[in-house]
């Protein structure tokens, strides 16, 4: 099983019922299992932009009183996300932000939108260290689950 067919599964099975956001090349994998895996119990509400997918997510997790959960692309995509981000953090909202990234063989070698921070490029993990309860990025298979866990724990 790939790890977005995890990710989606497990959102599907939690009930959280909606994933707000802007699709891109490096998060559209997400938006595709959606569709494949969600059913009629997780769906994918695209929106104009990534703020206003932010305070969707924010939206539905204050009058639901649950998790709230928007996803983005990396490079431009995460950084009109974090406007929403920063708010819910303000706040204390639980929202999970799910931000794609360029595969991590090409950080630091001109790859579209990378956020590795190396270079010339935008640290993702110091702008998201800055607005945010916590920040887990996957790196590998065997870190999904315990950082997943420790993400919607955080959050809620």
């Amino acid at each position: 099983m790939k790890l977005v067919d995890a990710l989606v599964t497990t959102l599907r099975d939690w009930d959280v019922g909606y994933v707000f956001g802007v699709s891109g090349a490096n998060i559209e994998h997400v938006h595709d299992a959606i569709h494949r895996l969600g059913g009629d119990r997780l769906r994918s509400v695209l929106a104009r932009s990534e703020g206003g997918a932010a305070f969707m997510a924010d939206c539905r997790a204050r009058v639901h009183r649950t998790l709230g959960i928007c996803a983005a692309t990396s490079g431009g995509g995460m950084m009109n996300l974090a406007v929403g981000i920063a708010e819910a953090y303000a706040e204390s909202v639980p929202v999970l932000a799910l931000v794609g990234q360029a595969p991590a063989a090409l950080e630091g070698r001109g790859a579209f939108q990378d956020s590795s921070g190396i270079g010339r490029t935008v640290d993702a993990i110091g702008l998201w260290r800055a607005m945010t309860k916590l920040v887990a990025r996957i790196d590998a298979g065997r870190t999904f689950w315990e950082r997943l866990h420790a993400a919607v724990t955080t959050a809620l």
